[in-house]
């Protein structure tokens, strides 16, 4: 295995200049850890060379009244935007009459968020990005702004009012409420209710549903049912961005939602996406819906993040039977690998929290970006 990895690696480097993928419709930026500095390096090169191949069309793994808001960004690169981002921290759309916080295995996370780092390093990257059209394609928790964007879609399209006037917030209703009350309304909704409106809503059914099912998980295994509907409504969204802004797609986001098949990854001990329950939205992409896919996964030597669970590592320990040891002792800058001619036999990859997978390169993944060490986010 150690000959035919080393043959490998003496061809493997690639010019992203000259990346060539195909006749694929979908290209995945996976990367193996949110909370490092070197992925908006990894994005920002990266859309070089998706607007050269002819991808126009973004979706990111964050919250669906996110992306509507960074669509206005890119219309007019107004950075006030930025601040009612919910992945910037904003909440000030939350109800004033409940918390629908965690109080769970996430509630520590959501104290520690390094919002500041993250909008600093996203607005990086979003400034050297000029996309036809962007999403978001993850659910998000209850503080989301998703009210405001549907009645303002609401409005612009002169949905009846009683209607209208029934998906309001209704003062005291509980969590269950709330989400029972609105999916009740979306299946009563008016037949001239535009695409976009119904995507609004359904997006929010979603995180209001979501929340309600994570909010008091008490370990990570007993988030998995939250993790399987969460991975489903990414499916949703999909279709919806799919239908609104037809186009060579980029979907950017961590690396195992975005598989091309479930069935080649070995993940033992990891709630991850689907929870163990349902297919990862790569795996729906990629033989559910038969898509073509071209797949670059991020993946780094060593180094530390910025992480927020407080209970789980932010420094890399990976051991030297990983492919990213081996590749660490080899490359002393970024490099991007063409992965599509690998040995055809299992890796280890290490990523965030010391976690591994298994796989064999081939059929997984078509190029690896490698960075051998990375660093936190930072201002």
């Amino acid at each position: 295995m150690t000959d035919a990895l080393d043959a490998w690696l003496d061809r493997a480097v690639l010019d992203p200049a000259d990346l060539d993928t195909g006749e694929a419709e979908v290209l995945v930026l996976g990367e193996f850890n949110h909370f490092v500095h070197e992925k908006g390096d990894f994005r920002i090169a990266m859309a070089r060379e998706a607007r050269r191949l002819g991808f126009n069309v973004w979706a990111e793994e964050l919250g669906w009244s996110d992306g509507r808001r960074l669509a206005r960004y890119f219309e007019t690169r107004d950075e006030a935007v930025f601040d009612r981002l919910s992945l910037f921290g904003w909440s000030g759309e939350a109800r004033a009459d409940r918390d629908d916080r965690p109080t769970g295995i996430f509630r520590a996370s959501l104290e520690t968020y390094p919002f500041a780092l993250m909008r600093a390093e996203q607005t990086r990257f979003y400034r050297a990005l000029s996309p036809q059209a962007l999403h978001g394609f993850d659910v998000a928790a209850g503080h989301d702004g998703g009210y405001v964007d549907l009645f303002a879609r609401l409005d612009a399209t002169g949905a009846p009012q009683a209607w209208r006037a029934a998906l309001a917030r209704r003062p005291g209703e509980t969590l269950e409420e709330e989400t029972t009350r609105l999916t009740a309304l979306a299946a009563e909704a008016p037949a001239g209710l535009d695409r976009l409106a119904r995507a609004d809503l359904s997006a929010l059914i979603d995180g209001l549903t979501y929340t309600g099912l994570v909010k008091t998980a008490a370990t990570y295994a007993e988030t998995a049912p939250a993790m399987a509907f969460r991975e489903d409504a990414m499916k949703r969204r999909l279709a919806s961005i799919r239908a609104l802004s037809p186009g060579r797609l980029v979907l950017m986001g961590h690396a195992l939602h975005l598989v091309r098949d479930d069935a080649a990854i070995s993940a033992p001990g990891i709630v991850g996406p689907g929870g163990g329950r349902t297919s990862s939205l790569g795996h729906h992409i990629g033989r559910e819906l038969g898509l073509p896919m071209f797949i670059v996964w991020m993946i780094y030597g060593g180094g530390e993040d910025s992480q927020p669970l407080p209970d789980l590592p932010r420094r890399a320990d990976f051991g030297a039977d990983t492919l990213n040891a081996r590749l660490a002792a080899r490359f002393d800058r970024p490099v991007l690998l063409d992965a599509r001619q690998a040995p055809d036999t299992p890796v280890r990859i290490a990523h965030m929290y010391n976690t591994v997978i298994e796989t064999a390169l081939p059929g997984a993944v078509d190029a690896l970006w490698f960075v051998p060490r990375v660093s936190p986010l930072r201002v």
